[in-house]
């Protein structure tokens, strides 16, 4: 028996799934401003399904949120969860410097670009306090993207709770209870507001979808697969030292065989559509094979400890809370100037270059200001 792989700091194969979240996210909200690109251009209209789908990085990156949170408590050897309010003031330390910024500065370039609507101050403190989300007049405000922020402060509220309960009863039962509660939830709520239109259900079923009661699935994903990897009995690259390509070889073929069923019932038959729940099934299902193959894989490990790959994967939150506005304001100038497809590639090096610069500036200052605060 080999000796038991030593810890390792990072996994780059996470490193790798948030630079492709972030990547897909980019590329959906700059096909989402040329959305003519997606059919004028060299590869028809392929490039333009493909780029409609970049969505599915949120989705991903709540399983990552869901893994990287859990990682540290999981397992024999974890260390214990600190008290909530310990546990909140380390979070949002941690998101809300950043999130901050960005909200003054494009609230700040707004009402300079004359772009700031009259309920602006009411819109701004919710986003302060994280509860845009909840109002579905103004969780679109300021940066569309932000709503992702309401649905993670909300993860944070819950998940001293929710690890509580994968301590109580196991990882499996939990993840089941979890990820199967989420999804009766969803589907009961779906039908009660097909059944009755316009009502107090059919708004919950709407706002549900950018909150956790709906999301909640894919961050307890997340933290059952950390649950695993922690788990020497479950984990070969722990218990036989052996690395993450040889351990899950078979876990690794059955992801693509997998992968490659739903792709072609996609193609077949079309992606489920006759409810949201489906066709979110559907594409969550095609997400989770494609991160179990990049976690599985020896050179995804590799690849995300290269150091462009680190780097853009450590800027990755700064990135998304910055990209959004870069695109829209560019685009107000280059789209009406160039044909479909030369913007989009135009928009996609400068506003790239320039969404990068701004979030390596961003990170340094908050660094500045965390060392300032402790």
């Amino acid at each position: 028996m080999s000796a038991p792989a030593p810890k390792r700091k990072t996994l780059g194969q996470i490193e790798v799934m948030r630079v492709v979240a972030v990547t897909g996210i980019f590329l959906y909200h700059l096909w989402s401003d040329v959305p003519r690109a997606g059919v004028e251009n060299p590869f028809g209209p392929a490039l333009g399904a493909i780029l409609s789908q970049g969505w599915m990085g949120v989705i991903l990156f709540n399983i990552v949120t869901g893994f990287v949170l859990t990682l540290p408590f999981a397992g024999p050897t974890g260390r214990p969860v600190p008290s909530y309010l310990q546990f909140l003031r380390h979070r949002l330390l941690r998101i809300c410097p950043n999130y901050y910024l960005g909200l003054i500065f494009w609230t700040l370039v707004a009402v300079v670009a004359g772009k700031a609507g009259a309920n602006l101050a009411s819109s701004f403190f919710q986003h302060v306090i994280f509860v845009h989300t909840l109002n579905p007049s103004v969780f679109f405000d300021i940066v569309p993207a932000y709503w992702w922020m309401g649905l993670l402060a909300q993860f944070y509220l819950a998940y001293p709770l929710l690890f509580g309960l994968f301590r109580k009863v196991g990882p499996h039962k939990a993840a089941l209870w979890l990820v199967g509660g989420c999804f009766v939830f969803w589907a009961a709520l779906e039908a009660l507001a097909q059944a009755m239109p316009g009502s107090f259900f059919a708004m919950c079923n709407y706002l549900f979808y950018f909150n956790l009661p709906y999301r909640l699935g894919e961050f307890a994903m997340g933290m059952y697969l950390a649950c695993l990897w922690r788990d020497p009995a479950a984990n070969p690259v722990l218990s036989l030292g052996l690395t993450a390509g040889q351990a899950f070889k078979g876990k690794r073929r059955a992801a693509w065989i997998a992968l490659i069923a739903l792709t072609i019932c996609g193609l077949a038959f079309g992606v489920p559509k006759f409810v949201l729940l489906a066709t979110h099934l559907y594409w969550l299902s095609c997400v989770l094979c494609v991160g179990l193959l990049f976690f599985f894989s020896d050179t995804m490990d590799r690849l995300g400890v290269w150091p462009p790959i680190a780097k853009v994967a450590a800027a990755s939150y700064s990135i998304y809370l910055m990209h959004q506005p870069i695109l829209a304001y560019f685009g107000t100038w280059v789209i009406p100037a160039m044909e479909p497809f030369p913007a989009f590639i135009f928009l996609t090096g400068v506003c790239g270059l320039l969404t990068w610069w701004v979030s390596v500036v961003m990170d340094r200052v908050v660094a500045v200001i965390n060392d300032k605060i402790g």
